[in-house]
């Protein structure tokens, strides 16, 4: 269950990517920053990496729960080089997780699906819920333009 929920996500990417203009793949750099380095910036109250811009595509609550989407862009590009997910319930920090582009490397994938295991006690009942959150944003559309809703 677990894999077809990991890779309901890959899909979804993908298809938010292929809808629009190709982008180069997400480096490491960019998706450390995305699971890392976001969290940090926005603790310290920093400005966005320099040649990146991050805008918000909306969020998805539900009781006791609530993912974030939030999409990063190189400057002068309109597709998100990578998505960064904030997952947050009360009593708890929030979680950051990096979604890389369609076309990024193997090693980055596999560090994304490696993440997913952490940051709760319930895992599949996370996947579930980020898999029904990432539906609602493609069918809004929002992900990919980065609207604020």
């Amino acid at each position: 269950m677990i894999r077809q929920l990991v890779f309901f996500l890959v899909f979804m990417t993908g298809a938010i990517q292929a809808s629009a203009q190709p982008v180069a793949p997400t480096t490491d750099e960019e998706y450390n920053y995305g699971a890392v380095g976001y969290r940090i910036q926005l603790q310290t109250r920093m400005t966005d990496k320099p040649g990146y811009e991050i805008r918000s595509g909306g969020s998805c609550e539900e009781p006791g729960r609530k993912i974030t989407f939030n999409s990063m862009f190189r400057v002068g590009e309109k597709v998100p080089c990578a998505v960064i997910l904030v997952y947050e319930r009360p009593g708890a920090s929030p979680s950051y997780y990096c979604v890389p582009s369609s076309n990024a490397s193997p090693a980055l994938w596999d560090k994304f699906r490696s993440s997913l295991n952490g940051g709760t006690d319930n895992p599949l009942e996370q996947l579930r819920f980020f898999s029904t959150c990432m539906a609602r944003g493609l069918l809004d559309d929002n992900l990919l333009k980065g609207e604020v809703k």
